[in-house]
Formats: C-alpha cells, structure tokens, sequence
C-alpha cells in the first residue's frame, strides 16, 4: 500500500528491460467488439477493479491507468530499454539554467476524430488540470511544485467560484503555446527529470473542448484521444474497449485492432478464466497461481520499483524510544532480510532491498541501487542479533526492562505472515512485541496523521528524486521523520542542473535515512508478475506499464 493512498500512481519507473519482442505489421480494423477470450486481431485483458475515472488530468488509481495509457499520448515516453524518448515532441531544448523549457511538436499531429494536436491542447489541458479544485491535488503535485506561478494560480482557481481557465489571466504562469508547434514551460526551480515527469497523467494535453471541472465524460464512448486507441464502449463496472485510432501518429505500429480491459477483481476467478482461454491476459492472480506457471512461457515477472520498508515515527507524535537511533539500529539489525522474502513467497516474486530506493530506477550512468550498493560495499546494518542486543543494553534495555513496541500493519494479503516473522525476530533479542492489525484506509489515515509507533511502509515509485522526497518535512501530512539536514539534501538534488551530481547526492540522501539514521529498515521489492497466452506475442513493457497495441494472437 502506498502512502497517501495513491503515490503509486503518479508516474512508473523509468529503468527497466523488456524481453518481449514487438510487432509492426499493419492489420485492417476489425469492426467486432472484443470478448474476453477472443481471437484474431482482438485481446482481453483482465483488471482489478472498477473504472472510476479515465481523465488522465485526474486519474490516480492504477486500475484506470491500464486504460489511459492507450488511449493518450504525452510529450515524452519510455522507451523499453528503460530511457525517456520524445514522443509527441520533436525536439526540445533546456535553458543553462534549467529553467525554461522549449519544446517542438511533431508535424501533423491529430485527434483521432482528425482534428489538429496542437501546442495550444497543452497549455489549455494544464491550465485546466491545475484549476480543476481540491480533489486534483495530488494529481497535479509536481506540475505546481515546479512550474513558474502554478501554486497561486491553481490557489486562486479553488478559492474562485465557477473559474474559468479560458478566461482567467495566467500571464504570470509557466505555460505557454507560442504557436500551433511550439510550447514552453517556464519553471521556479530546475527539475532534471522533467522529461520523466512529463511521460504521462495530467501532463498530457487534453483537446480545448475537455469540460474544465468534470469528469464524468471520461467514463463516455466517442471522445477524441491522441493514444493508439480510442474508447468505442464502457461500462465502469464491467468492461473498457478500446478501438483502434487511425489518426495515430504512429498508426502502422498499431498491430492490435481491438483491446477489451475486463473489470474481474477476484484473483481466483482471473486464475479459472485465464485457464479456461476466456481472457488473454491475467493481470492479478495469487503468488500461489503464478508459481504454478513457473517454468512456462505464460509467467511474465519483471522487477517493479517499489520500496517496502520498516517507517519509524521519529516525529512529536512518535514513542521516546523511536527517536534514540540507537534502538532503530537494533531493531534493524534483528531483520533477516533473507527469511522475509522466503515467508513471502521466495526470490522468484521478491528481492531483498538493503536501500530505501529501489532497483529500476535511473541513477548517474546505471541502475540507482546498483550503484549505490556498489559504492558502499555491503549494508552496514545487515542481520546481526548479537549487534543488536548490545545496542540495546547500552541504551538500558535489559531482561528486566525490555523494550516494548507496537508493530502496525494492514491486515491484508502477505503482511500477516510478515508480522508474525518480525515478532519472532525482535522477541529474540528481548524486544516485547504487539501487534495491531488495521483496514487499510484505517492504516493509512494513521500514517498520515503519525499516530504509530512502527509500521510496514510500500511506495511505488519512478526516480530516485521523488522516491526519496517521501521523507522531507513539506511532503508529509504529519511529519514521521522531520530532518532539516536530510530536507537541505533533497532541496539541493533538485536545484542541481548537473543530473549526474543531481545522482550523487540522492546516494548520500539514500545511505543517510537508512544508513546513518534508521528511518526506515528495508526490506524487500516485490516483482510483478503476471499471465498471458502463449499465443499473444509482441507485448512491450515500458517502465512498470505493460502495452498490448503492438501484440498479434497466432
């Protein structure tokens, strides 16, 4: 689980490898809507849940994003060797001081009702994006986070009754069309990764004629898009379809006519479809399920860059004994990191993390976490119970006086089994350990207002800048770890215009939270996995989101 609910959603990684082949062969549109489990030149995928949203300048649910990313297009994409290509720019170019951006769209761009894409859908889809109200917030974060003026204007939009961004003066703001072909952003602070940022969600641009505070015509049939497909049928609770979009400026790449995303929640019964050939594409089934295809060309894992860790409330709110750095190195050295991902499940669908960012994710030259642990050598608080009792006897934790701490969990999937490892573990250096299991939503209202005094944290995550922001004082509710050194690393990440120094300081930021001052004791990565038919070859992974519009069914 994330934390604010929705951090996952953001943005995927930006560093991994695909190893499925790709098809460019063109194929004439099938006129038939697709069915779960159908042939020829149409698929089905199976999704988690329900469609609650498909406007991609609101959307944070994963479960939608399936979806957005083939219906729209953005100024940058993946690439499936894990770098950030242009894609609906043609070229761009950054000022010495990373502050203005200029970029030049590509000739002929279309809607796929044939109209024209044009530098003025993006100033008009931000502009929307940012005064849409309240309930965008998140959605729009980085957006007023680094462009020129964004926060006051996207304040002013809230506090301002039926505002209307077609009219309201943004002469102060970043954003601006210079004409049919050329946009600029002009931002307040330098974003090395704004290439990254802009691969997707609510900066993609919208046609002008997108209401400016409604979505509901979203989860509608028959409007414009400017991805490979365009949505021909919806109902939110069962299915999505989308059709092929003719107008697509990468069209003859487009090998799949007809895509259906079939709303099917439980894992169980995804596993008895998929068996039975009814859907192509199993997105969710059990680690018990996926092993069972092990060995077989059905089985699709890849590594996905999402940290999951041990987050200590060292904030006001917090227990005394969780602001002594001392007993969080004890606690941390009492975690056999090798035993979790065994209780788990084993390394085929975990890895062990002995960092808080994650693998997959960019760093200077490389992998972030390949570099940061070739660097270090090995992880200075690796399991040593005999470490830890003696820490814990320093700070005056004894068989007569022992610790005692309150272990937080959301009691779902494999977090039970989890606990019950980490309570054997502490209780063998004499720690007395409690639990408390919560609902989710419970769970992760607690970790935001920091009314815990350990718990199990997960974020999914794109860069190393955004992973690691987590932790400043600005980006929590109630702040759990309040570290003005650690705020001044990532101000200074981030005003770095020189990426591969930008790199270098998020390593130190890296060794820094879970190194020096234990704010959180990794422990594993999850590696997704997933089932498709033998039969559907070309799919393509790019960062976290697979795409199924370059695939053929022999």
């Amino acid at each position: 689980m994330l934390t604010k609910k929705i951090m996952a959603v953001i943005m995927s990684a930006a560093a991994l490898t695909v190893t499925a082949c790709s098809s460019t062969s063109d194929n004439s549109v099938s006129g038939s809507t697709a069915t779960p489990g159908s042939s020829g030149n149409s698929m089905s995928v199976a999704v988690t849940g329900q469609f609650s949203n498909l406007d991609p300048g609101l959307n944070t649910e994963t479960n939608n994003t399936y979806v957005i990313s083939h219906l729209y297009s953005a100024m940058f994409r993946r690439a499936t060797d894990g770098t950030i290509v242009p894609m609906l720019a043609e070229d761009y170019t950054v000022s010495d001081d990373g502050l203005t951006w200029t970029f030049t769209l590509k000739d002929g761009l279309e809607w796929s009702d044939g109209t024209a894409l044009t530098a003025y859908d993006f100033e008009y889809a931000y502009l929307r994006n940012l005064s849409y109200g309240a309930d965008n917030a998140f959605a729009v974060y980085n957006l007023v986070q680094y462009i020129e003026g964004a926060d006051v204007y996207s304040e002013k939009a809230y506090a301002t009754e039926n505002f209307d961004c077609t009219k309201e003066d943004f002469s102060y703001v970043g954003v601006r069309a210079i004409d049919d072909k050329t946009f600029e952003l002009k931002l307040k602070m330098p974003c090395s990764y704004l290439d990254m940022l802009m691969c997707g969600g609510a900066w993609e641009p919208l046609p002008q004629s997108t209401p400016q505070h409604d979505s509901t015509w979203s989860l509608k049939a028959g409007y414009p898009t400017s991805g490979p497909y365009m949505l021909s049928e919806v109902n939110p609770n069962e299915k999505a379809v989308g059709k092929k979009n003719e107008n697509y400026f990468e069209a003859d790449q487009v090998t799949m006519d007809e895509i259906t995303f079939v709303v099917m929640p439980d894992q169980a019964s995804q596993a008895l479809a998929f068996e039975a050939g009814q859907i192509d594409v199993a997105l969710s089934v059990s680690t018990e399920t996926l092993k069972s295809y092990s060995g077989t060309d059905k089985l699709i894992t890849y590594v996905s860059p999402g940290t999951y860790d041990i987050a200590f409330n060292t904030g006001e709110k917090g227990p005394e004994w969780a602001k002594n750095v001392n007993v969080r190195k004890a606690l941390a050295l009492a975690v056999n990191t090798d035993d979790v991902v065994d209780v788990l499940g084993g390394t085929e669908f975990y890895q062990k993390l002995e960092g808080y960012v994650p693998a997959g994710l960019p760093g200077a030259t490389g992998d972030f976490r390949e570099e940061a642990d070739a660097a270090r050598g090995s992880y200075s608080l690796a399991y040593d119970p005999e470490k830890a009792k003696e820490l814990l006897a320093q700070e005056g934790y004894t068989a007569e006086n022992p610790l005692k701490i309150v272990y937080r969990y959301p009691n779902s999937g494999t977090d039970p089994d989890l606990a019950t490892l980490l309570q054997e573990q502490w209780t063998s250096i004499g720690v007395v350990v409690d639990f408390s299991a919560l609902e989710s939503g419970v769970y992760w209202d607690q970790f935001d207002q920091g009314t815990f005094e350990l718990m199990r944290f997960g974020l999914g995550t794109s860069h190393p800048i955004t992973c690691l922001d987590q932790w400043t004082t600005g980006m929590q509710v109630v702040p759990i770890v309040d570290d003005a050194k650690f705020d001044q690393m990532m101000l200074d990440a981030k005003w770095e215009t020189d990426y591969k120094k930008a790199m270098e300081i998020c390593h130190e930021a890296d060794s820094y939270v879970v190194d020096d001052m234990v704010y959180v004791i990794p422990l594993y990565q999850k590696k997704t996995g997933l089932l498709v038919q033998s039969n559907v070859k070309g799919y393509q992974l790019r960062g976290t989101t697979m795409y199924w519009y370059s695939c053929t069914k022999e």
